[in-house]
């Protein structure tokens, strides 16, 4: 007889064309085995005037067999091979309903698209197949190269350098935006001349050509990716390019400098304007006295140890820095004491700096005073107590 557990199974064999009787029925031959119809009649709790009907349809369905002699016996065909073909049959079925549910959502997806709009696609380049096409894209440009370069894209597309000359012997504008951890790389100087070179934050590969194809180079296995540039992706891209070429840093100044120091004076400029101009800014116009501790907070945060160099080590990097970010520069002038610091664009002040290098000389006892040009915060002195 059927158990609590599998009383649900004669409703679920009825969704496979077996009547309640014929269900019944098979259950308990799969069950029980091989049985008589009598038996079958009595573990199925079916009317013995049904039962010969029932066991003559589930043997015309192949799902048993019956015995051709006398008492008759009744075996139930394993499930797997009774219902395969019904199941294959649906699977099948099942299969082509969502070809066309698929082929709907399209035909609703092409409708829902707004007027104008078309589909744009992208390829991904191995990395030999990157340093060719990007090579072929350089050599074949017409107006402008902008790219903003790590250590990785700076060596890849130093290998270019064939199609760089080309290019900017054409007439080509070419414009890079160096990571800082490209200063000092050798491959700066397989550059060709006639590159404008910048160095700011570079936390991607990116290579704009002509404004017409733009390449993702990822800086984990040099595989690329290659966009149109003219869909929105690529005018955004272009965009960013052209904000971080602003705000970038001049690197002439860095050629011949040596990598760790021009590396620092990198990251301090970065520090300065992006992560202490303001509250710097704060101690300028509250007058209040020179933050001493400020030296160490760079030291402590940003780990450039700024605090162990000497005052003149401490004087070229505050120099460097400035020429990068603002075109500017330090004078020292010995006889009276006093260092002057400047800026060349109206949009970059040198308060900060001033305040970074008095601290510096205000922790190492040298009590600095601020003297500004007037009201103009592009030139600043420190007066010094004592020499250096």
């Amino acid at each position: 007889m059927l158990t609590d557990s599998n009383s649900d199974l004669p409703g679920s064999l009825e969704e496979f064309g077996l009547s309640k009787y014929e269900a019944r029925a098979y259950l308990t031959m799969i069950g029980k085995g091989s049985l008589a119809a009598s038996e079958i009649a009595y573990y199925a709790n079916l009317p013995r005037t049904k039962i010969y009907q029932t066991i003559k349809k589930l043997e015309k369905k192949r799902l048993a067999i019956i015995s051709k002699q006398k008492p008759l016996i009744c075996s139930a065909i394993p499930p797997e091979e009774a219902f395969a073909e019904i199941v294959n049959l649906h699977e099948r079925r099942v299969k082509n309903m969502r070809k066309i549910v698929d082929r709907l959502q399209k035909i609703n997806d092409e409708g829902q698209r707004p007027m104008g709009s078309e589909e744009r696609r992208y390829f991904i380049l191995d990395a030999n197949s990157a340093l060719e096409k990007i090579g072929s894209l350089i050599a074949g440009s017409r107006s402008s190269i902008t790219a903003t370069l790590d250590q990785w894209g700076l060596r890849l597309i130093s290998q270019c350098r064939p199609s760089l000359v080309r290019a900017v012997t054409a007439g080509v504008q070419a414009r890079f935006i160096l990571g800082p951890q490209c200063i000092g790389s050798e491959n700066v100087l397989q550059l060709p001349e006639g590159i404008e070179l910048r160095t700011g934050e570079a936390q991607s590969n990116v290579i704009i050509i002509d404004s017409t194809h733009m390449v993702s180079v990822d800086s984990s296995n040099g595989k690329a990716a290659l966009f149109p540039s003219t869909d929105s992706f690529g005018a955004l891209q272009s965009k960013n390019f052209e904000e971080a070429w602003g705000r970038a840093g001049e690197v002439k100044y860095l050629l011949d400098t040596e990598p760790a120091v021009a590396a620092k004076a990198v990251e301090l400029a970065r520090i300065v304007e992006n992560g202490l101009s303001l509250r710097m800014l704060e101690y300028a116009v509250s007058g209040a006295d020179m933050p001493a501790e400020l030296v160490e907070d760079i030291d402590e945060k940003y780990g450039l140890k700024i605090s162990d160099m000497s005052a003149a080590e401490m004087m070229d990097l505050v120099d460097i820095a400035l020429k990068i970010s603002c075109l500017g520069g330090l004078k020292h002038d010995r006889s009276n004491n006093i260092v002057s610091l400047q800026s060349k664009v109206d949009t970059k002040h040198v308060l900060p700096w001033a305040l970074v290098l008095g601290s510096y000389f205000k922790r190492a006892g040298n009590e600095p005073r601020i003297m500004q040009q007037g009201k103009s915060a592009q030139l600043v002195h420190l007066r010094l107590s004592r020499p250096v």
